[in-house]
């Protein structure tokens, strides 16, 4: 089955979608934030043919989420390394990390933790917080349309305002 392109569609998670919504994207990604720079402990790691690493890689870098630069003890060697728009993915990649142990756990036991280094403590989670700080949850957020939404996009807020209305 061959993936759509969002790249017409005016919509935030589309667009997301759109740089980094590939099979392999995430896992390269965590690969990334794990230290890893070079082309072959990618493709070694994960047991992808070069081909679709070389795309995913390439992709990455025309999104100006991975940087590609010579590596400096050897010139003729890349390095992929995270920009700052790939780092601000993390939030992400910890939030699906943490789902998939909660919602698709190995029967062995936890796969992954995530602890604070300085302290050791385990992460509590990934949230939404308000503007002084607290946790919000999905009932206590409102999507309001902005100046670049489309039809589409009104259209959608319509129903969902509509939803929360016959809810209340």
């Amino acid at each position: 089955m061959s993936k759509t392109s969002f790249a017409d569609k005016n919509c935030p998670i589309a667009q997301t979608l759109e740089q980094v919504g590939e099979w392999w994207t995430f896992v390269i990604l965590r690969n990334a934030f794990c230290g890893m720079r070079r082309f072959q402990e990618f493709q070694q790691h994960l047991g992808i043919s070069t081909s679709i690493l070389t795309q995913r890689l390439n992709r990455l870098v025309d999104s100006g989420i991975l940087l590609r630069q010579p590596a400096p003890d050897d010139g003729r060697v890349l390095h992929y390394l995270l920009t700052d728009k790939g780092r601000s993915l993390y939030p992400i990649l910890a939030a699906m990390t943490l789902w998939g142990e909660q919602w698709a756990p190995n029967p062995k036991g936890a796969r992954l933790t995530m602890v604070e280094r300085a302290t050791g403590l385990p992460v509590a989670g990934v949230g939404i917080l308000s503007a002084d700080g607290r946790q919000l949850m999905p009932d206590q957020i409102d999507t309001v349309a902005g100046p670049g939404a489309d039809d589409s996009t009104h259209a959608l807020m319509r129903i969902r305002e509509e939803t929360i209305r016959d809810a209340s």
